[in-house]
């Protein structure tokens, strides 16, 4: 019985490709044979095979102007071409764009060698307070993998190489696959030269032809001012080298030791201040710590505890802008603990005063 592709897919004649492409989309995410049901399995793989079938013939310009001239005959044995519907159509690749991964799971060797790139690392490091809050320049030591310079990371003893045999020196290979819709040619990157179509005439000793050694590397760091904990800071180009492509990005989880005085809240510094009964009640000049040095504060006649004051523009730079935060200082007039004598005196009189 001959089959309409169009009826299958449940589009138009004059179905544009992305209005084919979407409703394939829906039907191989329905029938897909990873999600059939036990008793439903080879319904499930058939109808998928019929819609793949159908989206590969309408989704090719030249393939749909002979369906729609011969119609299915095109492609059935004994039909005027006999033509196979899958022949010179990808369908891993086209199960690989809609689905977001390969369809038949596995390493995916399409991209090409040269594409490889280097890994990112991750370094926790911890910096004083005063060295997040004005910067600073830290020299770290990590394990890391470098380009091998007794081969420039070829892998090869003096340079030296020979042409790829399983390969052929192209760097791809084709390979077939069995499939719920039959077998399927593809093109992948030769796993035996790592599609560089040649292998070492005798591999480098120093590296034992992997063109990369993990050794501890040294590296100069600049801690930008303003840095806060928790942040990471991406060094570029610092992580694991690669001989074929970028190299990893170094990534640098901060940590920053608490400081006795001040805490950071953002861009802002908080402290403490504890002054006496006798300060809060008559008023006074005080000298307090910044991050800049030590500046005069005035304490007005009747502060109460929990008071705060503001010191604009004596906090932190920030990382990104040009604005700098505030420094608050919170008042706590101090309870004495115990009293001495002279001091018992003048408080039984206030307290006859009040």
């Amino acid at each position: 019985m001959a089959k309409d592709y169009y009826e299958i897919l449940g589009v138009s004649k004059t179905a544009d490709k992305e209005t084919i492409k979407k409703t394939y989309k829906q039907l191989a995410l329905k029938y897909h044979p990873d999600r059939a049901p036990e008793d439903k399995k080879n319904e499930y793989e058939k109808k998928f095979k019929e819609i793949s079938e159908a989206y590969a013939v309408l989704s090719d310009d030249e393939k749909r102007k002979k369906y729609d001239a011969y119609g299915h005959e095109a492609y059935s044995q004994g039909g005027y071409s006999q033509q196979n519907p899958f022949e010179g159509s990808d369908i891993s690749s086209i199960l690989k764009d809609l689905f977001g991964s390969s369809f038949f799971g596995g390493r995916d060797y399409s991209d090409n060698y040269e594409e490889y790139e280097g890994d990112d690392l991750q370094y926790k490091l911890t910096l004083d307070f005063n060295d997040a809050i004005f910067g600073c320049v830290k020299e770290i030591e990590i394990k890391k993998d470098t380009i091998c310079k007794s081969c420039d990371g070829t892998g090869a003893k003096n340079k030296e190489f020979t042409q790829c045999s399983n390969c052929n020196g192209k760097g791809r290979i084709n390979v077939e696959q069995r499939t719920p819709f039959g077998t399927i040619r593809q093109t992948r990157t030769c796993s035996s030269c790592s599609g560089r179509g040649k292998m070492a005439k005798e591999e480098c000793l120093n590296c034992s032809g992997t063109g990369i050694i993990n050794k501890k590397t040294t590296i100069k760091i600049n801690i930008p001012a303003g840095i806060n904990d928790g942040q990471v800071l991406r060094v570029r180009n610092e992580g694991n080298e690669s001989p074929s492509g970028r190299n990893g990005d170094l990534l640098l989880v901060i940590k920053v030791k608490p400081h006795e005085i001040f805490t950071r809240d953002g861009d802002d510094i908080r402290m403490n201040l504890d002054i006496t009964f006798s300060q809060a009640a008559l008023g006074c000049t005080l000298s307090v710590p910044t991050l800049h040095g030590e500046t005069k504060i005035k304490i007005t006649a009747g502060t109460q505890s929990g008071t705060i004051l503001r010191l604009k523009n004596e906090g932190v730079k920030n990382i990104s802008s040009y604005r700098t935060g505030d420094q608050f200082i919170k008042i706590n007039v101090k309870t004495p603990k115990s009293l001495s004598k002279e001091q018992k005196q003048l408080f039984k009189k206030l307290s006859e005063i009040e």
